[in-house]
């Protein structure tokens, strides 16, 4: 009689840890001694093997984090059997796959937030594998409603953070794919951001933050990555690292446009090694010299005419020169009109289809382009530049005998000043002066307290601030007098023109430098806006070339050829021209001419 095989103590269950292959080994009891045979049967069988001593292994390393059993539940189940050739005995079993820690893979987070005027959400945000592009990225995610994002990776992972599309709800835009921002040096111990400044180093190949930061006159301590700039508009460092993030990314849509298809380096590398190359004092991307220059060595395949060349940096520099940033949010107003006008227009330039006369509203009437062109919920902008049109002039007293206006005897000699409409002359003066020689405009000369030539508030005259607006009722031809004592301002007057004539201007110092606050009206720099110089009122030989301001019609001033600064956002300490018929010879005045 031949007994059945008997397997021995089989456990109905086993742990073994991910990475081990043994399992255990069947024993078998079998009276007649017969050979046994071994075999695995049950939907996970073809996972394990069998030996012919009853060794049960893994056929390859278990791994925790990939189960591979049926149902994926790391619990591998199937039935042992030995048999003897007739009869058998099968027990099931199962065997759980436990973790093994020390091949975990950890993570790390980055957190941050896409910001160009708002905060940028629905962008698609990643850590990229090729440059300039989230396509085939391992790691994504896409930025919140208030444009924050956090990005799991594993640990070690480390590259350029992009972002690509987008919508700013400050500015109604929604970014194109091709649209995105990067940032070369994100941490995982503190939020950061990405912006169109971050993306200036990013795209240069630079970290170089601090040198950056000169170039642009933007604060040092002011931190790039870290410092959201619209969060203190009230503090002067955020304030101008506000501006100069929403004139890139102008300036980025407009290169776009300008030269869609690079031969070489993007267009922002470009920019950014511009912005790295520049040479002197001047920090304003708004500077014409700075705008000309770049766009003159922007790339090999653009080649614009010389006239299409100024009116882009005139119009490009124009623009940028307006853009100011408050509390009721300007800026989205700049960038909405960047972005989907001024970029158009410069286009149009190239195309050959943009007019002069739309060129020079752009230039010389920015802020009345922009809000005809664009709608805004905040209103209107105003002009930050509209102190080009004031003038002051330095009010002062020789006792009861005289007034001085910029050191000149008003009583002794005739002195005019020039004005437009739109011009806005102050007189500067101490209480003193005004408590005993009351500051007041007639139409009669020699006015008196009880002349019918009194001019005041209706004309644009301001007594409180003495301050003169220039507009249509003013009029042609003002005497200033003092309310108290006569005669003191019996040979001055204010002249309305429509034009200046070079004639009337005074032109005895001509060796004098002087500087020029105003817009350059005509010639390579057109568009240069804020303090010109050196500049000269007659011409000082062959070296030297002419300028026209948009401020100043019909006058001409000449720049020597070894240069000067095309519209500074700083003075010098040349005398400042003024439109007047006389300046005077001596700092202490009261003679005059």
């Amino acid at each position: 009689m031949n007994d059945a095989p008997v397997i021995e103590d089989l456990a109905s269950s086993f742990s073994k840890e991910e990475n081990t292959t043994s399992v255990t080994t069947v024993t078998v009891t079998d009276v007649e001694d017969d050979a046994i045979g071994f075999s695995l049967s049950g939907e996970d069988k073809d996972l394990f093997s069998i030996s012919g001593t009853g060794a049960i292994t893994f056929s390859s390393n278990p791994d925790y984090e990939n189960p591979a059993d049926s149902n994926t539940d790391n619990v591998y189940e199937m039935t042992a059997t030995v048999s003897d050739g007739s009869l058998s005995d099968s027990e099931d079993f199962s065997v759980t796959v436990t973790n093994d820690t020390s091949d975990d893979v950890t993570t790390t987070g980055y957190d941050g937030t896409i910001l160009v005027m708002g905060p940028i959400q629905g962008a698609t945000v990643c850590i990229e594998v090729s440059a300039g592009t989230c396509t085939g990225a391992q790691y994504t995610t896409t930025s919140a409603q208030d444009g924050t994002f956090s990005l799991t990776v594993d640990s070690g992972t480390s590259g350029v953070i992009r972002s690509e599309g987008g919508f700013d709800p400050v500015t109604n835009l929604q970014f194109m794919e091709n649209e995105s921002l990067a940032l070369s040096q994100p941490v995982t111990d503190q939020n950061f951001l990405v912006t169109p400044l971050s993306t200036m180093l990013n795209e240069f190949n630079s970290t170089d933050y601090e040198t950056l930061k000169s170039k642009l006159g933007i604060d040092s301590n002011f931190m790039i990555r870290f410092d959201n700039p619209f969060s203190n508009l009230d503090s002067a460092s955020y304030n101008k690292a506000a501006v100069v993030n929403t004139q890139t990314a102008i300036m980025y849509d407009i290169l776009d446009a300008l030269n869609p298809n690079p031969t070489s380096n993007s267009n922002t590398y470009k920019f950014t090694e511009s912005v790295f190359n520049r040479t002197g004092s001047e920090t304003s991307l708004g500077d014409t010299t700075f705008i000309k220059d770049f766009l003159t060595n922007l790339d090999s395949g653009f080649s614009p005419s010389s006239q299409q060349l100024v009116d882009l940096s005139a119009g490009i520099s124009a623009y940028m020169q307006k853009i100011y940033a408050n509390s009721s949010n300007s800026l989205s107003h700049f960038t909405k009109a960047g972005v989907t006008e001024l970029a158009v227009l410069m286009r149009s330039v190239l195309d050959g289809t943009s007019t002069t006369e739309e060129i020079d509203k752009l230039v010389f009437n920015t802020i009345n382009w922009i809000n005809e062109n664009t709608s805004w919920a905040g209103g209107t902008i105003s002009d930050n530049e509209s102190d080009l049109n004031i003038t002051s002039y330095n009010l002062s007293n020789n006792g009861s005998s005289n007034y001085l206006v910029d050191s000149v005897n008003t009583s002794s000699t005739e002195m005019v000043i020039y004005v437009r409409e739109g011009d806005v002359i102050k007189f500067e003066a101490s209480n003193s002066v005004t408590a005993s020689h009351p500051f007041k405009m007639s139409t009669v000369q020699n006015a008196t307290a009880s002349d019918s030539g009194i001019i005041g508030s209706s004309e644009g005259w301001d007594e409180s601030t003495l301050t003169l607006t220039v507009g249509a009722n003013t009029p042609d031809t003002i005497y200033p007098y003092c309310d108290f004592h006569s005669g003191m301002y019996s040979e001055g007057k204010i002249v309305k023109v429509s034009s200046y004539t070079q004639s009337n201007i005074d032109v005895t110092s001509t060796s004098t430098a002087m500087q020029v606050k105003g817009t350059i009206a005509t010639g390579p720099f057109k568009g240069a806006s804020g303090f010109t110089y050196k500049v000269y009122l007659s011409s000082q030989g062959d070296d030297d070339h002419p300028h026209t301001f948009y401020e100043y019609p019909g006058l001409t001033f000449y720049m020597p050829d070894t240069g000067g600064y095309h519209g500074s956002e700083t003075s010098s300490s040349d005398e400042l021209f003024k439109p007047k018929s006389h300046f005077s010879t001596s700092s202490s005045g009261g003679s005059g001419y």
